[in-house]
């Protein structure tokens, strides 16, 4: 099977979405498949991509109608069994390459909810345009058919995976990457991972902490992501109510490694599908809390491999947050449960069978 994956993400930031790609094309690769990423030259992804040696092609430039007729040169070039787009601007793009001899299938990646919406005219040509639509979680897919965009049988529940062995590693390296980040033996530290963006709900993580501060002195806060708010969002950090407490790492690559030296990791978004910061963070076995958006509940097992708490409630999510700081033990449980279900149902393996799976349907179909 010929996969190619189109992003048209130009940030020096990348998230979820653009680790997914770069993980399921170095996996299906190594089953036999050849894949290859299209997007903007000198974006941050493709560079990740290529140090995994994933083939990237950076044809995604110039003019928005320039851009059209260069990934259908790709598609014509590559000649696709399938198409996997992120976001409805490039989903577009890959249909229009196939209607026009780029040939494959034409799909479109959903990472969260209120990406398309009903009353807006080229959001109902997008989804009449792509052949299927893969989405990371079940909610997200009945969030969408709750809102027009059906049948159920166009969208393909891909939960994410982690690989086990890259957080198991980063364990052992746990007490250095403290030392690096300054922490003192009782100070305790709570990381967050993501865009820096309205919808990861920093503003409600920031509020949060204030309240926590109040309780459990010795907390700090880790923010690691890069993003269009981090102007915005450093100059909230620096409040007089927050006293320094809280670093921002800003864009990584040494993920892994800085979730395993965290005590808790919150999601605080505000809008979000199942997030693979999440999945991460369970995977190095830190105690999550995470608010209730669309699919954390089937990453998380409330009160048994994390903790789930409204959406934009900081004083909830702080009294979830001190109680943990007070309760090494229950800390613990929590990071040992939520390895156990990331071995059981969310590691790379299980993501590359299913999406093998997925994929392979989306042809057939055609």
């Amino acid at each position: 099977m010929r996969v190619l994956f189109v992003n048209a993400n130009r940030s020096a930031a990348y998230g979820g979405v653009e680790r997914w790609m770069i993980e399921a094309a170095c996996g299906l690769a190594g089953r036999g498949h050849v894949c290859t990423l299209l997007g903007r030259p000198g974006t941050a992804w493709l560079r990740a991509a290529r140090s995994r040696g994933v083939p990237a092609r950076e044809g995604i430039r110039g003019a928005w109608i320039q851009r059209v007729f260069r990934v259908r040169a790709a598609m014509r070039d590559f000649r696709p069994d399938v198409v996997v787009a992120k976001a409805k601007k490039a989903a577009r793009m890959a249909a229009f390459g196939r209607a026009t001899g780029g040939g494959g299938r034409a799909v479109l990646f959903f990472g969260a909810t209120h990406e398309l919406d009903r009353s807006r005219a080229f959001d109902r040509l997008t989804w009449r345009a792509v052949d299927a639509a893969i989405v990371v979680a079940a909610g997200v897919a009945e969030w969408y058919v709750e809102r027009g965009f059906g049948p159920p049988s166009k969208l393909h529940v891909l939960w994410n995976g982690v690989e086990l062995s890259a957080f198991e590693r980063a364990t052992t390296r746990a007490a250095a990457t403290r030392a690096a980040l300054g922490l003192a033996p009782d100070e305790l530290a709570i990381g967050t991972v993501g865009r820096l963006a309205w919808q990861k709900g920093l503003g409600d993580l920031l509020a949060a902490a204030e309240l926590v501060r109040t309780r459990v002195p010795r907390a700090r806060f880790f923010v690691i992501g890069g993003g269009r708010d981090a102007a915005q969002l450093a100059a909230a950090a620096a409040a007089p109510g927050l006293d320094g407490a809280v670093t921002l790492l800003g864009q990584r690559d040494d993920v892994p490694d800085l979730l395993a030296a965290m005590d808790i990791v919150v999601q605080s978004s505000r809008r979000e599908g199942m997030a693979q910061a999440t999945l991460e963070a369970m995977a190095a076995g830190r105690a999550v809390v995470s608010t209730a958006t669309v699919g954390a509940g089937e990453a998380i097992e409330d009160g048994v491999s994390g903790l789930i708490v409204p959406v934009r409630d900081s004083n909830a999510l702080a009294d979830r947050l001190v109680a943990l700081a007070l309760d090494p033990a229950r800390r613990r449980a929590l990071g040992e449960a939520a390895r156990q279900r990331i071995a059981e149902r969310f590691t790379t393996a299980h993501m590359l069978d299913r999406c093998e799976a997925i994929l392979g349907a989306i042809v057939a179909a055609g």
